[in-house]
């Protein structure tokens, strides 16, 4: 089974489709109802599909992802590269990351790209797999587990990367044991750090 497949069976499943609702429902939370938002990493467009009524542009470098996308969800996608955005300056009000930085060798490149294309008061939404979770750290050890291509397994790291960055704040949520989704802001149980911010300037 391919990437695309096994993505799009993750997301369909019961545990999938309650890990993207939380995801979607906290970018709700720090994103404007009418802003013009680009999805860096968009996958098969899980959030265009629980955004249907915001301006939103998803970007992947995977034409297979992409074309998947286009298939399921009415919305803009492009092929394209984190790296080099084809994306005027200034053209988004925000950027956000859906467990894609982490996945990314050149993450200051990838950074430097996001504020470009950001509006000088834009926000910088980024979801990184949390390290210090039991979830995370279970999944990086489990043979043939995507969380293995992960190029940055230290979390804490690419936090302080990012905030470099972005004047923002770092929180947990999304915690997971056993498949099962529930609030938390414990690192140790929440699988995803979050950092909301505007740029540096």
């Amino acid at each position: 089974m391919g990437d695309v497949e096994s993505f799009i069976r993750f997301c369909e499943s019961e545990f999938g489709t309650a890990v993207m609702d939380r995801e979607a429902a906290y970018l709700k939370q720090h994103v404007g109802a009418t802003d013009r938002i680009l999805d860096v990493g968009c996958g098969i467009g899980s959030l265009e599909e629980r955004m249907p009524h915001r301006e939103i542009i998803g970007l992947d470098r995977s034409a297979a992802m992409v074309q998947a996308a286009r298939e399921r969800v009415s919305a803009p996608f492009v092929l394209g590269d984190a790296t080099a955005l084809p994306i005027a300056d200034g053209a988004v009000d925000a950027v956000v990351f859906v467990s894609t930085l982490e996945f990314i060798p050149y993450v200051d490149a990838v950074l430097s790209e996001a504020t470009r294309v950001l509006a000088s008061d834009g926000t910088l939404v980024t979801l990184v797999l949390n390290t210090r979770s039991e979830y995370v750290q279970a999944n990086l050890q489990r043979d043939g587990s995507y969380f293995q291509q992960m190029v940055h397994q230290d979390s804490e790291e690419l936090e302080d990367t990012i905030l470099e960055s972005v004047a923002g704040n770092q929180e947990f949520f999304l915690g997971i044991s056993d498949e099962e989704v529930f609030e938390t802001a414990d690192p140790t149980a929440a699988a995803i750090s979050a950092i909301v911010g505007t740029p540096n300037e």
